[in-house]
Order: C-alpha cells, then structure tokens, then sequence
C-alpha cells in the first residue's frame, strides 16, 4: 500500500472515529421569535421568517459540530409535528428526522450518539423572564419528574441519561440556557435573545447569533469527553398538571397505561424513565 493510500485510509478512520451528535430543533427559542400568534405556526403571517432563522441556526450548529470533529450529525425537527425544517434547506452533510408522533425514546437508544445540542429551544412553562415559556403545550402547568419540576430540556436529558448521552450545548432564550446549565454546568450555551418588558425581546442578530451558535457548536464537540449524563433512578413518575382553565384533561393524554387522574393532573409511573414515558405516550 503506498503512502496516498495510506493517507487517506487514516483519514477515513478518524472521521468514522468522530463524535456523533444529535440536534433537537425547536422554534420557540429562535432569535426574533416572540409572537405566538404570528410566527409559530403554519399560515401564520410571519411563519417562513420564523423557518428561515431556525434553519440559518440549525445549520450553523451543524457547521461547528462538524468542524469540531463530529463525523455524523443527526437533525431532529421537533417542532409542531416536524412542519418546521426542509430536507433541501439542511446542511448538506447532516441528516434529518421528521414525524408526526414523537416515540418515548426521543429517537434515541443506548449510546447511540455521543452528544445532543438544542437549537431553538425555549425554558418550562413558569419561568421568570422565559420567553414563550411551556411544556409541551401552552395548556400545561408543570411537569414533574420524581417531584422535579421539568420543561422538555429536563424531559429530553432524562431520557438522553437513560441511554448514557450527555446534554453538551444550547442555543435559545436566556432563561433556556440558564435552564440546561443546571442540568449540565458545563454545557455550551448561546443566549439568542432574552425577555424585556413583559412579552418583548433583545435579539441578537441573526449573523451574529449563526456565528455564535457555530462557535459553541464547535467547542462543544471539541470537548465531548468533558460532559456528565443526567440520571433519573427509578422507579420513577412523571406528573403532569395542567392549567385550571385549560378544557379538562386532554382525552389523547388518558390513552397511555398506569395513570392516575385527578381533576387537573394526569400521573404516570414505571420502573424506569423510558417505560414512564411508554406509558405516558402510549408505545
């Protein structure tokens, strides 16, 4: 075997060798996004702004994860049933998931990634200076794990932890960042934007928040190695309490197993946190 031969053989190795990552898309926490009745969802008047500035963040997450040293990175479109991405707008080297129905495992299984990052991501439903704060849906109030009160950043690491895969980087609102950095402390975060007054926002940038986010995507994966996981021991219950004028319990809500109902909340338990979830979304 000659040396070009052998240089490219080394080359192909350390990129098979590369850190897998993968990104959970949200659009609440975008730079500029603030208005609910405007831009979160399809046909709303500024909905393909609000798409265009969650893929320019996307993909330059997916840029610095690679310049980091991923060798995959997996895109998962967590918004309002994967209506937010396009497979033709992604960075050309990443990949992308997108369904309807989200399973309890969040695409996930053991190890199977080395790294997951948010991008777009908003705080729990109740936080103080959070900007378009929920969890889950904006009819619920909390959610609670093992008593702990958690938004989807805790939901999605309880799960992540399960299967070994650490939380590593950010990208959203101030008081999202603030959120995973008490989950993980040594997590790459990028604050977009934050709260002023009582429903406006300060944005960065969008360039300025791409390059950022690009940034830290890159140092993230540079320092893979310098992250934790964030186990739930079990047995373990997930309480979910919905606001008192929200229309009842969702009847979609009462169709998992081993629930408990009382007038405002629906609870349900397993022996771990992924057969917690089985039960609460009915797989």
């Amino acid at each position: 075997m000659n040396r070009l031969m052998l240089f490219w053989l080394a080359i192909t190795i350390c990129d098979a060798q590369g850190s897998k990552i993968f990104i959970v898309t949200d659009m609440e926490g975008v730079g500029g996004v603030n208005n609910a009745e405007e831009q979160l969802l399809p046909g709303q008047r500024r909905y393909e702004e609000t798409r265009r500035l969650l893929t320019g963040e996307v993909n330059a997450a997916v840029a610095g994860a690679f310049e980091g040293g991923a060798s995959e990175v997996v895109i998962w479109d967590g918004h309002d049933s994967s209506r937010a991405l396009s497979i033709d707008e992604i960075h050309p080297r990443a990949r992308l998931i997108q369904g309807a129905v989200t399973p309890p495992d969040y695409y996930l299984a053991e190890k199977l990634y080395d790294g997951i990052m948010f991008v777009g991501q908003h705080p729990m439903a109740g936080t103080k200076g959070g900007v378009l704060a929920h969890s889950e849906s904006f009819s619920v109030q909390n959610i609670f794990l093992n008593g702990k009160p958690v938004g989807e950043i805790g939901e999605i690491a309880a799960i992540a932890g399960y299967f070994d895969i650490p939380l590593i980087m950010l990208a959203g609102d101030e008081a999202a960042c603030q959120e995973l950095l008490a989950i993980q402390p040594k997590a790459e975060t990028v604050a977009v934007k934050r709260l002023v007054g009582k429903s406006s926002t300060l944005s960065l940038s969008h360039a300025e928040a791409c390059s950022l986010i690009r940034a830290a995507a890159s140092r993230a994966v540079t320092r893979i190695h310098d992250f934790t996981v964030w186990k739930i021991e079990g047995p373990v219950e997930v309480k979910i309490e919905y606001f008192p004028e929200a229309p009842g319990v969702p009847s979609a809500v009462l169709s998992g197993e081993g629930k408990r109902v009382t007038p405002r909340a629906v609870i349900y338990s397993g022996r771990t946190v992924l057969e917690a979830y089985q039960h609460w979304m009915g797989n």
